[in-house]
């Protein structure tokens, strides 16, 4: 599989990550060790989790991370790992933790469930307008120094406050943030639907800042929960994807998908592509249901797939995030 480097860092990652928010969970022990197993032998390198995945299926708090850990004993060197802190209570999403006391406390605690020194890129899971950037880089920093995070980046931060903290980055000589994670995807999403207090998606605005910085970026929700693929199999969607991915746009998006696939293309061929086209490094985050999904994703990766086709696929989304 293609590597990707990661701006401004020593990073070389897999252009597909692997997601793990199910893993331990919904994915027992057995089957998140078999994925990760086929993920590393067929050539990825890239695992993210976060320190709250899982904390919403089960009693036993850090879930995915304690299973990761158990995995990475004697393989540490061969993955680049990604975690994130800072979310809020599951029980109370309009609490923020965004702050230094509780990334230093998450850091602790993710580090003893990952059974690792370092984080090599670590996030800040969501943001805290109330909290000034600089504070929060400092706090970061600091775990650099430290020696426990490597690189770390935000995730579902505006526009205004990512600029923030750029700019403090550069008044006072910082790292500052080695990589953006949001939503990025091929279908048509209605923006009043994304789940409160705070999901970003890549608008124009942020694409063009993206672009102009060549900020690393990694786009989840890319496949859109297998929304196409479920649509085109005749399978049933969740309410939840009925009403975030409504609209003739999607429906558009579709009958050309059908086209594509008609030609011999998978559908993730396509999803993927979208990602990994941006005028920047862009790495599409996935979770799979099985094993055979994973197979046909370490596949649809490395597919090119032809410009035409991709026009006439973004040419039908309604919010463009760049221009072809």
């Amino acid at each position: 599989m293609d590597r990707v480097s990661l701006t401004n860092t020593d990073l070389q990652v897999s252009q597909l990550c692997l997601g793990t928010a199910d893993f331990g969970t919904k994915k027992s022990r057995e089957e998140a060790f078999r994925q990760m197993d086929i993920f590393l032998d067929g050539g990825g390198n890239f695992i993210d989790t976060a320190h709250v995945y899982g904390d919403w299926a089960c009693d036993e708090r850090g879930r995915s991370e304690k299973v990761i850990g158990e995995w990475l004993k004697g393989k540490r060197d061969q993955v680049i790992l990604s975690s994130k802190g800072c979310h809020p209570p599951i029980d109370n999403m309009l609490y923020s933790r965004v702050d230094p006391g509780n990334l230093h406390k998450d850091v602790e605690e993710s580090l003893s469930q990952l059974q690792t020194d370092y984080v090599d890129l670590y996030f800040l899971h969501r943001d805290n307008p109330q909290v000034p950037a600089g504070e929060l880089l400092e706090a970061l920093e600091e775990e650099v120094r430290r020696g426990r995070l490597r690189y770390y980046g935000c995730s579902n931060w505006s526009l205004d406050r990512l600029k923030e903290a750029d700019a403090y980055a550069r008044e006072h000589g910082l790292h500052g943030f080695a990589c953006n994670q949001m939503m990025f995807v091929l279908a048509d999403v209605v923006p009043e639907t994304l789940v409160e207090p705070q999901l970003t998606i890549l608008d124009d605005a942020y694409y063009q800042y993206e672009k102009q910085t060549g900020l690393s970026f990694m786009a989840y929700m890319c496949l859109a929960g297998g929304y196409f693929s479920k649509r085109m199999a005749g399978k049933p969607v969740s309410p939840q994807q009925k009403e975030r991915y409504h609209g003739e746009a999607n429906e558009a998006i579709l009958r050309q998908l059908k086209l594509c696939v008609s030609e011999g293309y998978k559908v993730t061929d396509f999803l993927y592509s979208y990602v990994k086209r941006a005028a920047f490094p862009s790495i599409p985050i996935s979770g799979f249901g099985n094993e055979e999904q994973l197979k046909q994703a370490l596949v649809s990766i490395e597919q090119e797939v032809p410009d035409e086709m991709m026009h006439d696929l973004v040419s039908l989304k309604r919010m463009q995030s760049y221009h072809w």
